[in-house]
């Protein structure tokens, strides 16, 4: 339980050098970080006996000697990310590294790890490796926290109540597998969170009551199965929200009264039965298709493409598959 363990002070994560990222001489790592409103500095310790104070938005540290170390950010840490490493090779060129990255701890001081590990990939050595850890407790963003981390391995961990900002958490992490956590109750953005994650399992769980985009959420999330959920009437995007869900099943719930934008939304979830009901009129409230096509305000195309025809047959296209009638 969250509330049962100690309160850990740093942000901690290993980072190792081969012998070939340290041939000339050094390596270099740049991270972007904000301290924590009202302190004048942070510190960060870079596990090779260096040990600074730092204020500046970009700070940076070269190594000199292949091997792993372990990196500490003191609690004046707000947010910070990997933003860069440089190898110089012997002949005195730049080469961008992805040097091997082992979270360990995020401190529970951390307001936000948005993009922290996003990116940081390396398919012959390097990347983030390891499990994925459990949240900080102060953290309310995870915004595509992991996002294209291709090596991680492992579960999901549980959503803190805290976290608002779930959007491309996990995109495309392919190597996560297990089940799916319970949603955190105040988190409002899921848009991305689990897309191209074939691992993610487990039946789609309520979702949280004030989220407003679920744009892409659980595109081909092919191991998630069961009901679609009922929306919450504050959402707005739905976009490919379970866009190759092949494992939905059940009947497509009402739309929310403060929909916008719902392409794609079921496309080709070749398991669903039918929708809450065959009335057109309610299937495409007129008042929101009064708008023009390429509004802002409401989007609807190819709705239940790819979907079995007893879905497809209730809209006004059963070929086409959309929510908006095509001009004649």
């Amino acid at each position: 339980m969250l509330g049962c363990r100690p309160v850990e002070e740093d942000t901690v994560f290993d980072i190792e050098f081969a012998e070939y990222e340290i041939a000339g001489r050094f390596c270099q790592i740049q991270m972007r970080a904000t301290r924590r409103e009202g302190c004048e500095s942070f510190t960060v310790d870079w596990g090779d006996g260096t040990v600074q104070e730092w204020s500046a938005y970009e700070l940076w540290h070269n190594y000199s000697k292949a091997g792993r170390y372990t990196v500490r950010l003191g609690k004046n840490v707000k947010w910070w990310r990997l933003y860069e490493c440089c190898t110089l090779t012997p002949d005195n060129r730049i080469l961008i590294s992805r040097p091997a990255i082992y979270p360990k701890c995020w401190s529970d001081w951390l307001e936000s790890c948005q993009g922290t590990y996003c990116g940081w990939n390396n398919s012959d050595h390097g990347g983030v490796q390891g499990h994925v850890i459990p949240w900080g407790r102060s953290i309310s963003s995870t915004f595509c926290c992991y996002q294209f981390c291709f090596d991680i391995t492992g579960g999901f961990p549980p959503w803190t109540p805290a976290i608002t900002d779930a959007t491309g958490t996990f995109d495309r992490c392919v190597g996560l597998s297990g089940r799916v956590p319970r949603w955190g109750r105040n988190i409002t953005k899921l848009a991305q969170c689990y897309r191209d994650c074939p691992g993610a399992r487990g039946r789609f769980l309520p979702w949280p009551e004030r989220c407003t985009d679920f744009a892409m959420c659980f595109t081909n999330a092919t191991g998630m199965h069961g009901n679609i959920p009922a929306w919450p009437e504050c959402a707005e995007s739905l976009d490919s929200a379970f866009e190759g869900c092949t494992g939905a099943t059940g009947m497509i719930p009402k739309w929310p009264e403060a929909v916008k934008s719902v392409n794609y939304c079921y496309k080709g979830c070749t398991g669903l039965t039918g929708a809450w009901t065959d009335d057109p009129a309610l299937l495409m409230p007129e008042e929101k298709l009064r708008n023009s096509p390429t509004s802002d305000y409401y989007r609807c195309y190819d709705v239940v493409t790819g979907c079995a025809d007893a879905v497809r047959s209730l809209f006004w296209d059963k070929n086409w598959g959309g929510t908006i009638p095509r001009p004649e």
